[in-house]
């Protein structure tokens, strides 16, 4: 199959996926989530949002809700938010980075404040069709990042979610949809500076509109402000952010 089929055959995957009701999403209005609101808009799902006031994830999420018509909740964190956040998912897993547990901040957030007993999630989507900026350069890296997602990521966060009375639901590692992504080529992934081509192109496809599917987005901690806030509280304490967590 050339390039044009596989993204087809990935419409087609994706639009036969079902989501349950009443169920909500982790929400960053960035691709990823995006599609997947788009294919859960007639069950009306609640997206919820992680961002401090000004952040780029509550922007781009209240503007794509508007487009597809959906509920976003913001979540605003504190620094009490932040720091008992931390000292849970240590108790979780003791070797998580700072990196890591700021990646993970905003899903306990979700998880944390979400009324409904289902979560889906965009995970795996960057793994599976290069959308980190790293790949640009070293795509070789997709392969080990999505098997470290597998054996610890998905682990770790169903273990988070489990601890908060949630389930976590991950669209984007269907079966069939990781077998698509280990049959076509790196070309079908990234094409020139364009990262995640091949969902971007599917998404077309299924009809999503194209403020979403041209849409680049910074990793969840950058995106929401989780990080920005760490580093501030570490720099107050005098002390590197790594030193502050651990100190936590």
């Amino acid at each position: 199959m050339n390039c044009e089929d596989y993204a087809r055959k990935l419409a087609e995957i994706l639009m036969g996926l079902n989501f349950q009701q009443n169920s909500a999403l982790a929400f960053s209005g960035g691709l990823d989530s995006s599609v997947i609101a788009y294919l859960m808009k007639d069950l009306t799902p609640t997206l919820y949002t992680v961002g401090s006031k000004n952040s780029r994830d509550v922007k781009n999420a209240v503007e794509v809700s508007k487009v597809l018509g959906l509920t976003v909740e913001i979540i605003e964190f504190t620094e009490s938010d932040i720091l008992e956040g931390v000292k849970f998912l240590k108790k979780i897993d003791e070797s998580m980075s700072p990196v890591e547990i700021s990646f993970e901040l905003p899903l306990y957030f979700v998880l944390k404040k979400s009324k409904e007993k289902v979560v889906y999630c965009g995970q795996g989507a960057d793994e599976l069709f290069g959308g980190y900026r790293k790949y640009l350069e070293n795509p070789e890296k997709m392969s080990g990042d999505l098997e470290k997602l597998l054996d610890v990521g998905l682990k770790r966060e169903v273990t988070i979610a489990k601890r908060l009375g949630k389930k976590l639901e991950y669209p984007y590692l269907n079966s069939e949809i990781t077998g698509l992504s280990k049959e076509m080529p790196l070309e079908c992934k990234i094409r020139g500076d364009i990262r995640k081509w091949i969902l971007r192109m599917a998404a077309e496809i299924i009809g999503v509109p194209e403020i979403i599917t041209r849409r680049e987005k910074k990793a969840a901690q950058y995106g929401s402000g989780v990080w920005k806030e760490m580093r501030r509280m570490a720099k107050r304490n005098g002390k590197e952010i790594s030193e502050f967590i651990e100190k936590i």
